[in-house]
């Protein structure tokens, strides 16, 4: 199993322009892994997600399904909702104990809501790891049937 040591944001833009579509950031993650991923040089995708927290962060349910894995946040507060603005995945591989990585990902600062105001934003990046031997997780299409009394 592979712990995530350090997550870190890096190249920030100082200002954020609306109407800005695109701005790539880099996020460097450093990751130990187990001897025993390294003894058989185990995969992972490393899912970045990065969010604009308002307030307390909502905690995210991961469902993990390879390099489609996504999250879900849960609202806990009465405050609005973390804008999700950015995500990148990578393949990675057991091959030492430690591995830094530079992931550049692409982001949506420049557009927001028109129903809220904003004067800032507060980007947190959430890190998980999923494991080619793991769990793996997948809804169905939503279906919609009749009813009748």
């Amino acid at each position: 199993m592979a712990k995530i040591l350090t997550v870190e944001v890096l190249d920030f833009p100082k200002e954020i322009h609306i109407g800005n579509q695109d701005t790539t950031i880099n996020v460097f993650a450093k990751i130990e892994f187990h001897k025993l991923d390294m003894q058989y040089e185990m995969e992972y995708c490393l899912h970045v997600f990065v969010y604009d927290i308002h307030d307390q962060i909502d905690p995210p349910i991961i469902i993990s399904n390879w390099d489609e894995s996504y999250v879900i946040s849960v609202a806990t507060a009465l405050d609005r909702k973390d804008d999700f603005i950015g995500e990148a995945n990578i393949i990675i591989k057991a091959t030492s104990n430690e591995t830094n990585l530079k992931i550049p990902v692409m982001l949506k600062l420049g557009s927001v809501n028109t129903k809220e105001t904003y004067f800032s934003r507060n980007l947190k990046v959430f890190v998980t790891a999923t494991p080619a031997i793991g769990r793996v997780s997948m809804w169905s299409s939503p279906h919609n049937t009749r009813v009748f009394y």
